[in-house]
């Protein structure tokens, strides 16, 4: 209290108190009081609290829209297309020789390629229905988590009777969304909310999950639950809050404007019909109460045509009508600009690039490189968490099992603690300018900033593949007679010297032999 207050308060108390709790009031964050135009929310409750509440209703809108809006279905198309790829995550694995873990081990490259060979025949039917390779299972684990927030997969390992592997590998997915455990499923003893049991620390214990999908009425049975542990159980989802396992689907703030965009759209699709067909109509004076149609003979009023030609000129209108047209305004000039303003503000909230949510590819390089750049650390980021929940856990039990199976030979001279070891990567990013971009690797290369095998990974491809295909593509143009070498000022394919190549060589020893042989100095 300064010293004016304090006087004040010695002759009138209560008006220096007034002053006080006026200055208290000044003092508080204006984000936080509410007004007569705008009330703020009070609602601090969990995040879990908050998707329990809500999440189910979100969910079915954004499936909804996904089934019966284009945009939201190209929208999650893209962003998976971005995430994983066309192929998939790419696996590279990096098993080490030696037992001292230091990472300057050279990488057995012989060992990596028969883990990968195990893999890929693993890979053509992963899940249990046999009805999806690994990619696709990808795509739709990936679709899954991004239009539900959150999706679930059960890892089915060992050989039992009820269970019949693809491969030989005692490994199988059973890929599960995100309503088979429930929300609502919630115990005191022992601690289960949202459908997940956990410990005093929050961690997940296990599982509870219905045993037939509740959105299927054949088979299904209320309060008909399974307990899985959660070593058997990978969960991917959108979070936002540290209060809270479940997730919220990655729409959820950008509902309202993708319904608006969808209404509106469907107004002026409706308007625009109306005005090609030219509607016309009779408008009449409020005098003509009194006037009543023409009849004929029979009593029956009498049916007028208007003829709409050009020229055509009316004559059959009653006194007090007019014949006008409707005129619908279309097409209405506002539309792209407030269609352009929210796909923007929409490609915000979901982390997909604008132009390629709007189709909009209008740009300079700069613009465009800069756009791309900035939605693909985005796209890495969802790429990272996609493969930390779920591609990286499936792949180190793979070859846990694979070398439980014998499938694998493990070699002694292996780090044990390098045998699951692999790099993920997502999709590459694409190439505007395909000139400026290679013309930036070489410079790279050439300056030592960057290594060739890194510029080959971020193409999506093994530096160990690439050169193999290079020696081999190089070993048949030599004995095809051609030479790669790029020594033109071009950069084309020149043809070797037909007499210098190891192929034309041998012919030439060959002809002589028989030359030598007809001439009958050897017998």
């Amino acid at each position: 209290m300064s010293a004016l207050d304090r006087g004040i308060a010695v002759f009138a108390p209560r008006y220096a108190a007034r002053r006080m709790f006026a200055r208290s009031v000044l003092a508080c964050y204006e984000g936080g009081r509410s007004t007569k135009r705008r009330k703020k929310s009070t609602n601090n409750s969990t995040g879990e609290r908050l998707v329990v509440r809500d999440a189910a209703t979100v969910r079915a809108t954004v499936r909804d829209l996904e089934r019966n809006y284009d945009l939201v279905d190209g929208a999650l198309s893209s962003l998976v297309r971005n995430i994983i790829g066309p192929n998939g995550i790419s696996i590279e694995p990096t098993p080490r020789n030696g037992t001292s873990g230091e990472q300057f081990d050279d990488i057995d490259d012989d060992f990596a390629r028969d883990l990968l060979n195990e893999f890929r025949e693993w890979s053509r039917a992963p899940e249990v229905t046999r009805t999806l390779n690994w990619v696709q299972a990808q795509e739709l684990a990936c679709r899954s988590w991004l239009r539900d927030g959150e999706m679930f997969t059960q890892l089915v390992e060992g050989n039992a009777q009820w269970i019949r592997h693809a491969s030989g590998v005692p490994l199988s997915l059973e890929l599960l969304e995100a309503d088979v455990v429930p929300l609502d499923h919630e115990r005191t003893s022992p601690n289960i909310q949202a459908g997940i049991e956990r410990n005093e620390w929050g961690q997940p214990i296990a599982y509870w999950c219905y045993r037939h999908h509740p959105g299927n009425s054949l088979g299904f049975i209320e309060n008909d639950l399974k307990r899985v542990p959660a070593e058997r159980m990978l969960h991917v989802a959108v979070r936002r809050r540290l209060s809270g396992l479940r997730g919220i689907s990655l729409f959820a703030s950008a509902i309202d404007r993708l319904l608006d965009i969808k209404d509106y759209e469907e107004s002026e699709r409706i308007a625009a019909r109306i005005a090609a067909r030219m509607a016309w109509y009779i408008k009449r004076d409020k005098d003509m109460d009194g006037w009543t149609p023409p009849v004929d003979e029979a009593g029956q009023a009498v049916e007028r045509d208007f003829t709409l030609e050009a020229g055509a000129i009316f004559t059959d209108t009653a006194p007090g009508e007019a014949i006008e047209m409707i005129n619908a305004n279309r097409p209405n000039t506002a539309l792209e600009q407030f269609r352009r303003a929210m796909l923007r503000a929409v490609s915000r909230a979901i982390g997909l690039s604008y132009s390629t949510l709007g189709g909009d590819y209008d740009g300079t390089y700069s613009a465009q490189r800069q756009e791309l750049v900035e939605a693909y650390d985005g796209y890495r980021m969802m790429t990272a968490t996609f493969v930390a929940r779920f591609v990286q856990p499936i792949w180190e039990r793979f070859v846990h099992l694979a070398i439980a199976s014998g499938r694998v030979k493990v070699p002694p001279h292996i780090n044990p603690a390098t045998v699951a070891q692999a790099v993920f990567r997502g999709p590459r990013m694409p190439w505007i300018d395909p000139k400026k971009e290679a013309d930036g690797l070489r410079a790279l290369h050439e300056s030592r900033v960057q290594s060739v095998t890194r510029s080959i990974a971020e193409r999506g491809d093994r530096m160990q593949d690439t050169f193999e295909e290079i020696a081999r593509e190089r070993r048949l143009a030599a004995e095809l007679g051609f030479s790669l070498d790029t020594g033109n000022s071009a950069g084309a394919a020149e043809p070797a010297d037909p007499e210098t190549t190891p192929a034309s060589q041998a012919r030439q020893r060959e002809a002589r032999m028989r030359l030598v042989r007809t001439s009958g100095d050897i017998p």
